[in-house]
């Protein structure tokens, strides 16, 4: 076995510098999109705490909106949605509507079936339908948007009617068929035979909001009288030439 070379130390040698990297700044920070909001009209925005003017009527906003529905009705959707709704004037917030009373006989009316009632010039979206308008998108949120651009055209007045209360499902809804139904042939009969709102001459354009607090009165009153009452004080307060 070959003996190993005794060990030498050898003259010392810098260590090679490490080459630094160009230096890349990182991006500035940008943040994420967020959903876009309707605007507001200054003159009907309220700072907290204080009351609804005179005439205004108590905001309804279902529980299951109410994550991107704030409580001063402002909506967040997405871009689309907000392009759409103002393309085709609908106001999403019902608390923009004003209370809807015209004269002895529909303040009668209101006392019998436990009801109040609202109405806006403008084509207001049902409360149930901001579901589809939610700003992480809705499947049906494309055959909403056709229904509502069809409907702004082709039906100057729309009808609501919600409830509050009741025993059960099927009495609300019921009442609720029964009483709208009971308008659009009211307003038949005066002659607003075309479209719901239209008639020769003249026509109602807007929304008539009617909220059903006592589902079980109202139902033991009668639909006739209802729709009759309604649908005059409609066509002597709200209807316009043409």
């Amino acid at each position: 076995m070959a003996a190993r070379a005794p060990w030498k130390l050898g003259p010392w040698k810098p260590r090679p510098r490490l080459c630094p990297l160009p230096f890349a700044p990182r991006a500035p920070w940008k943040p994420r999109p967020t959903p876009c909001s309707l605007p507001r009209s200054a003159s009907t925005a309220r700072p907290g705490g204080t009351p609804r003017p005179p005439g205004s009527i108590r905001r309804f906003v279902p529980e299951d909106v109410k994550r991107f529905v704030a409580a001063d009705g402002r909506l967040m959707t997405t871009r689309e949605n907000k392009e759409f709704l103002l393309a085709h004037d609908l106001e999403p917030d019902n608390g923009r509507m004003t209370r809807f009373t015209a004269g002895p006989d529909l303040h009668r009316l209101a006392a019998d079936f436990n009801a109040t009632f609202a109405f806006s010039p403008r084509h207001v979206v049902h409360p149930h339908d901001l579901r589809y308008f939610e700003p992480r998108g809705h499947p049906l949120a494309a055959m909403k948007r056709a229904e509502y651009a069809r409907k702004t055209r082709q039906q100057p007045l729309w009808i609501m009617v919600t409830s509050v209360g009741g025993p059960s499902a099927v009495v609300r809804t019921l009442t609720r068929r029964r009483l709208a139904s009971a308008i659009h042939g009211a307003l038949e009969a005066m002659g607003y035979r075309s479209a719901p709102g239209s008639a020769p001459g003249k026509e109602i354009r807007g929304t008539i909001w009617v909220t059903i607090h006592d589902p079980v009165k109202a139902a033991s009153q009668s639909a006739e009288r209802f729709g009759t009452v309604v649908a005059a004080a409609l066509d002597r307060q709200c209807s316009q030439r043409r």
